[in-house]
């Protein structure tokens, strides 16, 4: 069923609004090793954003997996689940912050995991974050992005029978929201 709304048509207008249209090399950013960003792909993706209009955005992410995620926001089409927008994460000057207070959605971030030193799976485009203000994570009593609030009554909130959870699921991505040490709402991830 999920693999069928890939390819179903959703009477969308051809010509969306355009919210990215970076160059490779801006999309990934200033600062990214060659050996990391040789292994990135920068992709076109299309959603229904909050307006009811189609939009146009921009991934980047690990090419081996970037399907997966084109695919994914296909679906998220069909079934008219809104998305902010996806701009890539260089737009935000490289901060996550800022790109979650904006209610993006992105994937390469060329940074670390919270609070440690290790490399975040968003390094290696192999993360996505999906609407960051409708879907916050909750770490050590805070609120991330501040002032973010779960209300599964808005549209463009996840939960465990959400087509996006559903779909990365079967394709063997892990979702952030029941995790022990952070409930990362937004927050999906693969093994390299």
């Amino acid at each position: 069923m999920i693999a069928l709304l890939v390819a179903a048509s959703v009477g969308l207008p051809s010509s969306p609004v355009v919210d990215s249209r970076l160059s490779r090399e801006e999309a990934i950013g200033p600062g990214v090793p060659d050996s990391v960003s040789q292994l990135l792909d920068v992709r076109e993706v299309r959603y229904l954003g909050f307006d009811g209009l189609e939009h146009q955005g921009q991934l980047v992410c690990a090419r081996k997996r970037c399907q997966d995620l084109v695919d994914l926001f296909g679906s998220l089409r069909v079934v008219r689940f809104p998305v902010r927008s996806v701009i890539p994460l260089s737009a935000f000057g490289g901060s996550d912050s800022a790109s979650m207070a904006a209610d993006n959605s992105s994937c390469f971030g060329w940074r670390g995991m919270w609070g440690s030193a290790e490399p975040s799976r968003h390094s290696q485009g192999l993360a996505l974050d999906l609407n960051p203000r409708e879907n916050p994570a909750f770490h050590k009593g805070k609120v991330v992005p501040p002032d973010a609030k779960l209300d599964p009554s808005i549209p463009g909130t996840l939960s465990d029978t959400s087509l996006a959870v559903r779909f990365l699921r079967s394709r063997g991505w892990r979702w952030g929201a029941h995790w022990r040490r952070v409930q990362d709402r937004q927050h999906f991830e693969v093994k390299p």
